[in-house]
Parts: C-alpha cells; sequence; structure tokens
C-alpha cells in the first residue's frame, strides 16, 4: 500500500520561529534525531512522499539537507492543529501515517502492521500496555486501580487521507488543539479507531542537558 508519512517537527508555537531542538538535536550516529526518524520512510517503497512540517526558523536548514525527492516541506502553524492541517494539505496519496518527529526508533514492523489495517480501516493506531499500574487519584488518595484495557498511543497513526483532513478542518474550526492524533478524531467523529500493538523501543528522545 502506497502512503505519505506527515512527520512533525514544528514544536510549539511553530509560525513564530522558536526552534524545536529535539527534532535537530544530534545523535551519537552524528544525524540529527530528525534525520533518523526520516530515514524508516525513506528507506520504505511504500513510502511515496514524506512531508516534514517545521518551523519558519528551521525552515530553510531542513531543505537544504535533505536531498530526496520525496521529502517535502511545509512550514508549521501557530498550534499543534494548525500544522497538521498545513501538512495535509500537501499529502499526494490516499493514506497518510502521522508520526512525531522526536520518535527516532519507530520499526518497519509496525508500519506494516498499521498499513495491514488500513486496508479495511479509516484510522489505526499504535499503542502499548503501559507499565505497571495506572492509579486514579482523588483529593490525595487512589480511588481506582489500572484497568487492563488502558493502553498509550504511539505514533505513527494512519488515516485515510480524505477522513483525517475532514477531522482537522472540523478541529480547526472549532478552536481545538490535541496532542494526539487519535483523541481529535474521537472527539470530531465517530469513527472506529483500530488499534494495533506496538513497540516499547519507540519512544521520543530525550533531550539532555
Amino acid at each position: 500500500m502506497k502512503y505519505t508519512a506527515l512527520v512533525l517537527a514544528a514544536g510549539k508555537n511553530a509560525a513564530r520561529g522558536i526552534s524545536y531542538k529535539k527534532a535537530l538535536a544530534e545523535m551519537k550516529t552524528g544525524e540529527s534525531v530528525l534525520d533518523k526518524t526520516v530515514s524508516v520512510f525513506l528507506e520504505d517503497e511504500r513510502c511515496r512522499q514524506i512531508v516534514i512540517v517545521t518551523n519558519s526558523a528551521d525552515l530553510q536548514k531542513l531543505v537544504q539537507s535533505h536531498k530526496s525527492g520525496k521529502v517535502l516541506h511545509v512550514k508549521g502553524g501557530e498550534t499543534r492543529v494548525d500544522s497538521v492541517l498545513h501538512g495535509l494539505t500537501a499529502v499526494s496519496e490516499d493514506v497518510v501515517l502521522i508520526h512525531d518527529g522526536v520518535r527516532p526508533w519507530v520499526q518497519k514492523s509496525s508500519i506494516d502492521a498499521i498499513l495491514e489495517k488500513m486496508e479495511t480501516e479509516n484510522a489505526c493506531v499504535l499503542a502499548i500496555k503501559p507499565k505497571g499500574a495506572l492509579l486514579e487519584v482523588e483529593d490525595g488518595y487512589v480511588k481506582n486501580v489500572f484497568r487492563p484495557d488502558y493502553m498509550q498511543t504511539q505514533t505513527p497513526q494512519g488515516f485515510k487521507t480524505s477522513f483525517i483532513l475532514k477531522c482537522y478542518t472540523t478541529a480547526h474550526h472549532l478552536g481545538f488543539d490535541m496532542m494526539d492524533d487519535a483523541q481529535l478524531v474521537s472527539r470530531v467523529s465517530d469513527e472506529k479507531i483500530a488499534v494495533v500493538e506496538g513497540d516499547i523501543r519507540n519512544v521520543r528522545y530525550l533531550l539532555k542537558g
């Protein structure tokens, strides 16, 4: 299945030119976190387009560093919803995988699992079972303990492009700003969201210092 990877590397207040330091941080291998993140999509023949959403301060630097013809750079917006919406308007494929630019360790097997689900679904997310117990706390006391059906979302999250574009357009008009695509879809639509098991290695890069 052909798809576009929409990689978010804009950070907060992207339109104001505030640099997203994590995405541009240098890893031990000498490459940036963003370059490592993008590499799995560059190596995947099914990925026909990579749309990187970044801020104005970093845009020129990133354009010069990415030579592949399937990489397109888009300027982010004031909010995450605006940034995703800017990126979605540039997507060329019918399926889009929206991914956090500071999750450089996503595995190809996770992409395979999402794409398999996208054969029949409009939306699919990666999720893992949390380690340890989850507690619901009220007034400093435990009210409820972990229920085994709770899971924690990861990215990438897959969607039919026309569907997720409609969702983000609605969210923009309503003034919503959410940090998770599945949460937004649940807020503005009744669409069922398929879940496939993620990978504990697929974590956010932690910037030291």
